[in-house]
């Protein structure tokens, strides 16, 4: 029963009248119990101010003023109200500031005395002295027990108009208030327990009630899911869920059946039509499998023939080519040996006339040599007329010096002498910077022919050097004519020869590539039979699995269908 409906709806409302019934019993305690304390606080305040009429004020007076006597004597009329009333657990007076000033025997029991500060509620004492009537104090942790005060005034000659001169003080048990408030609250809450528990059993009877249908049609949809399609329908009639869901199963039931039946019946036709076309099938493929291995066969042996003859093709064409590269190497190698018997000819040619010209050079090097010799005397001498300028111009720097120190000496009639002496000095200073310039120029000349001189005589040695190698060269190239002759003779009748033998070859090539292309051919053909055979042996592969596989599909239907029961 743990897991039916019922009990599930079932705790949901137990719990919801729990819930509630706990929920007005705090609301109910949290009411009680501020009511109970309000008027725990009104006794205890209302008995503090009676009480107050016991006191002489001036006894309160003197204990202001210290009288120990006093204090004792006022101690005693408190302990009359504490012995009256058990529920008080102790009076005591203080003063505006929460000091005592007298206390009965319960306080001096816990070890207290007057003048000691005791805990008070500031907030309460604050309206006493305000408005001047009792009233009571929260409750407060003190001497090991909570505490609820009431707290009175007492006044200057008992007169209320006057001024309050200390406050009355009875202390309650602040528990006393919770006990009071459990005990009036308690029998509401065991009083509220037995209807609860009434409207519980009922409620789960009433569930019970309206959920036993749905056990039955639970049941009745189990049988389906098990396949079990030979149930009877439910015949429940009510105008509700229970009702539609009845009806829902006998509609589901019977189209189960219709369906079932008629897929059983197509099952089996299926199964059989799939089997007869899986075996023709499979013979199919086994007569094709057998004219593609036949093809392979027969392909392959093309495939080898062909290969043969492309392979001889192969061969004899690089023999022709070979032929051929040797008859153009003959022919180019004719037309090299002449092009070099020419060429030797006209360097032996030209030969004589570069010995010729080599000794035109050497006579004319020898002659640059003296004409430079000649330039060099020659840029000696100017650059001794140069040194001799150079002299001059000092020598008339010097006088020009001394011209305008004597036209300083003159003073006033010397100026037009002093200018003129400037001017010289100038042409002088102008002179000097030309002639080196000039000097330089000489000097670079110099060093340029010397140079020159050199190179000079390095070429001539050369020219020499070149005119015996000319004559040498002369000699090596009549000698390589006459063998380049020789040599073109032969390669001649090599070049006859092969030109001969290529013509054959062209002719075996010729031949051999007919025979290639024909083979080629037939290959083609035998290919694309055989690449035909295979993609029908695929084809009919593929549709012998699939009629293999909807055999076997058909067979899965039939069991599952088996397991239903019409």
């Amino acid at each position: 029963m743990k897991n039916t409906l019922t009990v599930h709806l079932g705790s949901i409302i137990v719990g919801i009248i729990v819930t509630m019934l706990l929920i007005t019993s705090l609301a109910t305690y949290k009411t009680a119990y501020d009511q109970l304390y309000k008027a725990a606080g009104i006794e205890a305040y209302g008995c503090a101010n009676i009480t107050t009429g016991l006191i002489n004020p001036g006894d309160i007076v003197k204990i202001i003023d210290g009288d120990t006597a006093a204090i004792e004597n006022v101690g005693k009329q408190l302990n009359w109200t504490t012995a009256h009333k058990d529920i008080f657990e102790a009076q005591y007076i203080i003063d505006l500031d929460g000091n005592l000033l007298a206390l009965d025997d319960n306080l001096k029991e816990d070890g207290y005395k007057a003048g000691d500060q005791l805990p008070i509620d500031k907030e309460a004492i604050a309206m006493l002295k305000e408005m001047g009537h009792p009233t009571y104090s929260k409750a407060y942790e003190f001497g090991g027990m909570k505490r609820l005060s009431g707290y009175a005034p007492i006044y200057e000659n008992h007169d209320p108009n006057g001024n309050v001169i200390a406050i009355s003080v009875i202390d309650f048990d602040a528990s006393i208030v919770g006990d009071r408030t459990w005990d009036v609250v308690s029998k509401g809450i065991l009083t509220s327990l037995i209807p609860m528990i009434l409207a519980s059993i009922i409620t789960l009877l009433l569930i019970r009630r309206k959920t036993k249908p749905l056990i039955a049609l639970i049941g009745h949809a189990g049988e389906l899911a098990k396949g079990n399609l030979s149930v009877k329908d439910t015949n429940f009639t009510s105008k509700d869920e229970i009702g539609d869901l009845s009806h829902t199963l006998n509609r589901l039931a019977g189209n189960f059946r219709e369906i079932i039946g008629t897929v059983q019946t197509t099952s089996v036709q299926l199964t059989k039509n799939a089997e007869e076309t899986a075996a023709s099938l499979n013979e199919m493929k086994d007569a094709v499998h057998q004219v593609a291995t036949n093809m392979s066969e027969t392909v392959a042996s093309v495939s080898d023939g062909t290969l043969t003859a492309e392979q001889s093709a192969t061969i004899l064409q690089s023999l022709a080519e070979d032929l051929q590269d040797s008859k153009a190497t003959a022919d180019a190698s004719v037309m090299n040996s002449r092009t070099t018997m020419a060429t030797a000819e006209q360097g032996l040619t030209r030969a004589s006339e570069i010995s010729r010209d080599m000794d035109k050079i050497r006579s004319a090097s020898i002659e640059t040599g003296e004409t430079i010799q000649r330039l060099n005397e020659a840029t000696t001498k100017i650059q001794q007329i140069t040194g001799s300028i150079a002299a001059i111009a000092a020598q008339t720097n010097l006088l020009a010096l001394n011209a305008s120190i004597e036209a300083a000496r003159a003073g006033e009639h010397g100026k037009g002498f002093a200018v003129v002496a400037e001017e010289v000095r100038k042409l002088a200073e102008q002179s000097n910077s030309e002639v080196n310039q000039v000097e330089n120029i000489v000097q670079d000349i110099t060093a340029n022919i010397r140079s020159v001189v050199i190179s000079t005589e390095e070429s001539t040695k050369l020219i020499e050097t070149g005119s015996a190698t000319v004559t040498q060269t002369s000699q090596s190239l009549s000698d390589i004519s006459s063998a380049v002759a020789k040599t073109v003779e032969e390669i001649s009748t090599i070049s006859n020869k092969a030109t001969n033998e290529a013509e054959d070859s062209k002719q075996v090539v010729k031949l051999i590539n007919q025979l290639t292309e024909s083979i080629r051919e037939i290959e083609e053909v035998t290919t694309s039979i055989s690449a035909a055979t295979e993609q029908t042996t695929a084809s009919i592969d593929e549709v012998a699995n699939r009629s293999n596989e909807t055999t076997h599909m058909a067979q899965e239907l039939q069991q599952i269908v088996g397991k239903f029961q019409l």
